[in-house]
């Protein structure tokens, strides 16, 4: 038999002595009053019936609550973890696309500007047909990584398409778009060495960075940075090919 929690016992003690008191109160009141002498067996009575009802009456009641209070925080927290899954891609651990809308569009909404990121994986075609599509996501994960080591902790970073993230940096302006292109590239790089097991691949992602005022649309904020990074990606492929 299961021994009763600390919550029952608590309970139950107190409803018990509780019910003892006003038993007792009552039953000496009344004697007062009609001026009735009590012998032994009546004040042992009146100790020991009170207990006797109360306990197991509260026992039981309190463990039915019990049981309930416990599946309830069992229940909240199933919600709360299926919330999170529902919220976050499963690949990456990093905001979904309608989560990161959310967020951004809620960020918009009470006035917070910063800088919009769009991030794009380079030639991560080139390493699904040359290693597998593993290995390609061990480069989506570890391209995760980086934005999220180099962008930091406050960003709203999300992986809203096969090889496509963003993320919104709150209060930031300007942005040392070569220093982040730089070691982000270098942090994914050495990440997915370490995954994959795969020598000599290296990784590499072009950004696009725009300011974002208060009230900016996420589509607004899409078309402004989505320009500036084909842009990069053209001039990165001219001089490839130049090389």
């Amino acid at each position: 038999m299961k021994w009763p929690s600390r919550f029952v016992l608590r309970n139950t003690a107190l409803v018990s002595l509780v019910a003892a008191a006003i038993s007792i109160s009552l039953s000496t009141g009344l004697r007062m009053i009609i001026g009735a002498e009590a012998d032994l067996v009546t004040v042992i009575m009146r100790l020991v019936l009170p207990f006797a009802i109360a306990i197991p009456i509260a026992l039981v009641g309190f463990s039915k609550l019990d049981q309930v209070l416990k599946s309830y925080r069992a229940l909240m927290r199933r919600s709360s973890e299926l919330a999170r899954h529902a919220a976050t891609d499963p690949l990456t651990g990093l905001l979904n696309r309608r989560s990161f809308v959310e967020q951004f569009d809620l960020a918009m909404s009470h006035g917070v500007s910063g800088l919009f990121v769009l991030a794009d994986a380079d030639h991560l075609k080139r390493i699904n047909d040359q290693h597998g599509h593993l290995a390609g996501d061990d480069a989506i994960v570890a391209i995760a990584q980086a934005l999220e080591n180099v962008l930091g902790d406050d960003s709203l970073i999300g992986r809203i398409g096969g090889d496509e993230f963003c993320a919104f940096l709150p209060n930031r302006s300007g942005g040392p778009d070569a220093t982040w292109l730089a070691e982000i590239n270098q942090i994914a790089s050495v990440e997915f060495a370490r995954r994959s097991n795969i020598v000599g691949q290296s990784l590499s992602v072009s950004l696009g960075i725009a300011s974002c005022r208060a009230g900016t649309t996420f589509r607004e904020a899409m078309e402004r940075t989505d320009m500036r990074l084909y842009g990069h990606k053209h001039a990165r492929r001219d001089a490839e090919r130049a090389a």
